[in-house]
């Protein structure tokens, strides 16, 4: 669908809430397609409830002419990441991936499979974990310190957590109902974990963004440059470097 088709929200079907007048025509459209909108109202509302529906990926922007706004919608499409929030976000959807993964890999068995793939969620998540430590959340808004703290203190949980797993992984393949407990644990734990953080700190790092253009970039730069080896497998946590925060 071309974006220079305009959708008149003032035209919704009666009855129809116009979040869902427009997903009804979103789900339909592909990766990459665009379309605008044109609404009465402001639109901070409508597009929460679009991001939600389409499960955040939505880049927008508006203008209004001080009677209504234009809305411009984009799916996003493969690789393509416009913002820090949605780089973090969609780094977070990746390590979620991993897990579920590993947790089918583990349960049908596959042992050496489910093994590499836990190593590469480790290597994944304690990179995402160091870069939200040491960059991040020094350029927070001074209000933010108790999620931050918060954000510190569960990162410290999730690394234990890692740790234990990595142990899991170098032990024979019977241990294989033990790498499934410590990985539901984990689920739980990243489910609670993501959530806050894109709820609490993930606005506010979008600002420090903007003020500080090299943000992203460096953020981009390291989420790239974990690069897993094809036969790499765990290795004690002792014989590993860098991987930790401070």
């Amino acid at each position: 669908m071309s974006c220079c088709h305009v959708l008149d929200l003032r035209l919704t079907p009666q009855g129809v809430s116009p979040s869902t007048y427009v997903y009804s025509i979103l789900r339909e459209m592909g990766p990459g397609e665009s379309l605008r909108l044109w609404s009465p109202e402001g639109p901070t509302l409508l597009m929460a409830q679009l991001q939600n529906h389409m499960r955040h990926t939505l880049v927008w922007q508006a203008v209004t002419d001080g009677q209504g706004y234009l809305i411009t919608l984009h799916i996003r499409g493969p690789g393509e990441a416009l913002t820090l929030t949605d780089t973090l976000r969609r780094d977070h959807d990746d390590m979620d991936a991993h897990l579920v993964r590993s947790l089918s890999l583990v349960s049908g068995g596959r042992w050496q499979e489910a093994v590499f793939e836990v190593t590469a969620l480790d290597r994944a998540l304690r990179t995402h974990i160091l870069l939200e430590n040491d960059l991040l959340a020094p350029v927070g808004a001074r209000d933010l310190e108790e999620p931050t703290s918060l954000m510190r203190r569960e990162h410290d949980d999730i690394l234990i957590q890692l740790d234990a797993i990595q142990e899991v992984c170098l032990s024979p393949e019977q241990s294989c109902q033990d790498l499934d407990t410590w990985l539901g644990l984990l689920a739980a734990s990243l489910n609670k974990h993501e959530f806050r953080e894109e709820t609490l700190l993930f606005g506010a790092w979008e600002r420090a963004a903007g003020a500080h253009k090299s943000l992203l970039d460096e953020v981009r730069r390291r989420l790239s440059s974990r690069v897993l080896e094809p036969q790499a497998a765990p290795r004690p946590y002792a014989a590993r470097t860098g991987t930790r925060p401070i």
